[in-house]
């Protein structure tokens, strides 16, 4: 996982093919919704966040970024063993529900959280006690 300012995000070229497409995504608006644009699976919410539900997910080959458009919520991660012998859905994506964290963000506007894949995390999950509404924007990068 790396967690960092989307200011420098393109430092990391070097270890995200395909970042010069995410650069060209986050420049444009976008409405609520889930879109494919080339290699890219892009999905936009706004919800409030809430309890940690318990379950973690991954994606068995592709990367996966995470922008906060607006306010801030956690993401927890766990250990990446927990994919073992996990069976993948017809889209690649790993659902992990026995695992504890192992690992706390703190996702603000303006920052960006990569996860890798076979990288277990869950995201949504509330920071304060009264949690108020977040948009964000996750880009799955298609192998």
């Amino acid at each position: 996982m790396i967690h960092d300012s989307l200011s420098n995000l393109m430092q990391y070229a070097p270890i995200l093919d395909g970042i010069d497409q995410i650069s060209n995504v986050l420049g444009n608006a976008y409405e609520d919704g889930t879109y494919e644009i080339g290699r890219l699976l892009v999905k936009v919410e706004s919800y409030v966040p809430s309890t940690f539900s318990g379950s973690f997910r991954a994606h068995e080959s592709a990367a996966t970024v995470v922008v906060m458009l607006e306010g801030e919520e956690l993401f927890g991660l766990t250990y990446s063993e927990r994919c073992k012998g996990i069976a993948r859905d017809e889209k690649g994506w790993l659902a992990i529900d026995d695992s504890p964290i192992k690992a706390v963000v703190t996702a603000k506007k303006g920052m960006f959280t990569l996860f890798l894949p076979r990288e277990p995390y869950a995201l949504g999950i509330a920071c304060t006690n009264s949690p108020s509404v977040v948009r964000r924007m996750t880009i799955v990068l298609q192998p």
